[in-house]
This record gives C-alpha cells, sequence and structure tokens, in this order.
C-alpha cells in the first residue's frame, strides 16, 4: 500500500515539474508572430496638408523612442485599421533593473527572463480637447503582465511625446482615421 502511494506521488510530482518547466518556457519564448518587421528604406516626412496629417508606423517608432526612459534595442509599431497600436520593443533585462520602473513582484520574475526582454503593447487612441489620450489595452514582459502602475507611467510618457510632435507641427488634432500602417489625424 506505502508502494503503491509512492508512486502516485512521483507521478504527480513529475507532472507537477513539466507544468512549471512549460510556463517558464513560455515566459521565456514570447510571440514572435506578433512582431512586425521594421521598415526599409528612410523614414519619410508625415504628410501634412490643409486639414490634417498622417502619423507613420516609423515615425512613431521614433516618438517612442523618444518617450521610453529606457534605452531600447529595437522598436516596432503596428498602426491596425482596427483603431489599435501594437507595440514590440526589445530592451536588455540589466536596463529595465536599473532603470528603478520595475516594482518588486516584476523584479523577481525578470530573473527568468533572457537577456534581451520583449516588451509588448496594445493601445487604442483618442482625441480629446486637441490632445491624443492613449488607452492601454494589454502591456507585457515576455508574457508576464506588466503592473498598472508601470503601464500607467509609460503611456502617459508616449502620449506626452505625440502631443508635443504634434505641438511643434502646429497641428491640434480634433479627429482620428485609422488605416493599416498610419494613423490621419485632422484639424477642424
Amino acid at each position: 500500500m506505502q508502494e503503491e502511494k509512492s508512486h502516485v506521488y512521483t507521478i504527480i510530482l513529475g507532472v507537477c515539474m513539466l507544468l512549471c518547466l512549460a510556463m517558464i518556457g513560455r515566459m521565456l519564448l514570447g510571440h514572435p508572430e506578433q512582431t512586425v518587421p521594421p521598415e526599409t528604406g528612410s523614414p519619410t516626412l508625415p504628410e501634412q496638408e490643409e486639414t490634417g496629417m498622417e502619423l507613420r508606423e516609423a515615425e512613431l517608432c521614433e516618438l517612442i523612442g523618444e518617450a521610453l526612459p529606457i534605452p531600447a534595442h529595437e522598436i516596432t509599431t503596428k498602426i491596425g485599421a482596427d483603431e489599435t497600436i501594437s507595440v514590440v520593443v526589445l530592451v536588455s533585462k540589466q536596463d529595465l533593473q536599473e532603470s528603478g520602473l520595475v516594482p518588486g513582484g516584476l523584479r523577481t520574475a525578470l530573473m527568468f527572463l533572457p537577456d534581451e526582454c520583449r516588451m509588448y503593447g496594445a493601445w487604442t487612441a483618442s482625441v480629446a480637447d486637441g490632445k491624443i489620450t492613449l488607452q492601454c489595452e494589454k502591456a507585457e514582459i515576455g508574457e508576464i503582465a506588466i503592473p498598472a502602475e508601470l503601464v500607467s507611467s509609460l503611456t502617459d510618457q508616449v502620449a506626452a511625446s505625440i502631443n508635443a510632435y504634434f505641438t511643434q507641427e502646429g497641428m491640434t488634432p480634433e479627429k482620428l482615421e485609422w488605416t493599416d500602417g498610419a494613423l490621419r489625424l485632422t484639424a477642424g
């Protein structure tokens, strides 16, 4: 009887170990199908007409790079006609740890991530009072959810960078038009 229990416990322990290894492996690998290859060629200037301006993925990458408080190795964005902005940023684990942005629980999870971490986020955008506002739909580092306070801080920094860009261009957006690869902003 005792020997039968020992075998059952051994099998249960083995299954638990396999599940743990599968979770850690999934956490480390990320989702490569969600990445968008960077655009080739020289970045183009945004098209500006009397009533509007177009923000393309390349310009958005530059604005996000300026807004991030940590150095990014690579930034890719995808603007979709489904009214979402998806962003993938590759950063080093060491830069994340040294930035002071990572709270306690996430700091422990960083130990299990590779040296180069993939941050993924999806946002929607809207216009209110002539300013772009962003609402985060999802944010994660290596499939680990990013805490709300960090997401809020990063979202505010990116929105401020985008709004500063439009102010510099003399544009006060009032309406957004979504297409695949670009976001058209119209004034008045």
